[in-house]
């Protein structure tokens, strides 16, 4: 009960007890002593009239004060009821809201699971894999980038936006014209020409070993043969790609649908309007995007990282998703070690919020 509420019941009854007290004992004397020494008994008879007078009044003025508690009383319990069924509307508002939440995670849950590259790497160990062919792609594409100099010369992020789409579309006919709708200028140039048939050189020597390899282990007499690893070394850094199965197909279908299943998670959390969603600092649908967040391994996360960079992924950035959700701050800067690097690309986050990244917390932290 509300502190205002006790006062009134507090205060009514003992001003009630004092004036009935006042009444029973004070009253009659008053008006008697006006009346004592008058020999007129019509004028004596009027005592009870002249105390019904004095009472009344004061009985009724009590009667108001406890008819406007009763309203009081009433106008509160409905206030109550009604506070009542507004915090019912919104816990229904949340778990509707939570139980579309938490089914989403369990799709996400299931496309980590259902990640499969050519049945040899499966569920999350496919993000390890995708993170070396995608650095083996970008070392590839920036070396032959500076071995063939011309007018048109681009910046890491642009070159992490090629690697990023020749790791997603692969290289093929289908992606030839793919690249000819998207990249138009960059196409006809001969640095990218050149990687594309290196890559394209090495995928075939891959198809050509699959198609003999159960002919050649039957003559030689041998088991589990496998092709020499790829690397490529480029400014002091050197990729190697393991090659467990045909390199450079595309992984479109695959985590394609992975991302945009976590954009939309991420957007479905961003979009709630309903006033429990709303407070100063955007928390409460902080604490729901971190719950997806924490799902995420690390190299789930520098993939993302570069989709967000290239552009088919570039509404993670300009929707404000990365940036508002922390999205990235588990992210292992030294994964992201190719293209455009995370301290850079979100330099002017981390001024903002030195806490953006976690890897930064551990520089110099060992003593």
């Amino acid at each position: 009960m509300k502190t205002k509420t006790i006062i009134i019941f507090f205060v009514a009854p003992v001003v009630g007890v004092l004036g009935a007290l006042f009444l029973y004992y004070e009253g009659p004397e008053f008006v008697q002593s006006r009346y004592f020494y008058d020999t007129d008994r019509g004028n004596r008879g009027a005592i009870g009239d002249a105390f019904g007078g004095t009472a009344g009044p004061v009985i009724a003025w009590f009667a108001s004060i406890l008819t406007f508690l009763a309203f009081y009383i009433q106008y509160e319990a409905n206030k109550d009821q009604r506070d009542q069924f507004a915090k019912q509307a919104d816990d229904i508002v949340i778990e509707r809201f939570e139980n579309r939440f938490f089914e989403l995670i369990r799709l996400h849950r299931e496309n980590v699971d259902e990640q499969n590259i050519q049945n040899k790497i499966l569920g999350r160990k496919a993000f390890t894999t995708y993170y070396f062919e995608l650095r083996y792609i970008y070392f590839v594409l920036e070396s032959k980038h500076d071995e063939f100099p011309t007018d048109k010369r681009l910046d890491k992020e642009q070159l992490t936006n090629l690697a990023y789409l020749i790791f997603f579309y692969g290289i093929g006919h289908v992606s030839d014209s793919v690249f000819s709708h998207i990249l138009p200028q960059i196409n006809s140039l001969q640095f990218f020409k050149v990687t594309i048939e290196k890559l394209e050189k090495e995928k075939k020597m891959y198809s050509d070993f699959a198609r003999d390899k159960a002919r050649y282990e039957s003559e030689k007499k041998v088991k589990n043969t496998r092709l020499k690893d790829l690397e490529v070394e480029h400014k002091g850094k050197k990729a190697i790609f393991i090659l467990h199965y045909e390199p450079f197909t595309g992984h479109g279908t695959k985590i394609g649908h992975y991302y945009r299943h976590l954009f939309q998670t991420v957007k479905y959390v961003d979009s709630q309007e309903h006033k429990v969603f709303k407070d100063k600092d955007n928390k409460i649908k902080y604490e729901y995007v971190k719950i997806l967040r924490a799902q995420l391994s690390n190299f789930e996360q520098v993939i993302l990282y570069y989709n967000s960079i290239c552009i088919l992924g570039n509404t993670w950035i300009s929707n404000g998703y990365i940036k508002n959700y922390h999205l990235l701050t588990n992210l292992p800067l030294s994964f992201a070690d190719f293209g455009i690097q995370p301290d850079k690309k979100f330099k002017a986050e981390m001024v903002a919020d030195p806490n953006f990244f976690d890897w930064e917390m551990l520089k110099d932290s060992f003593h």
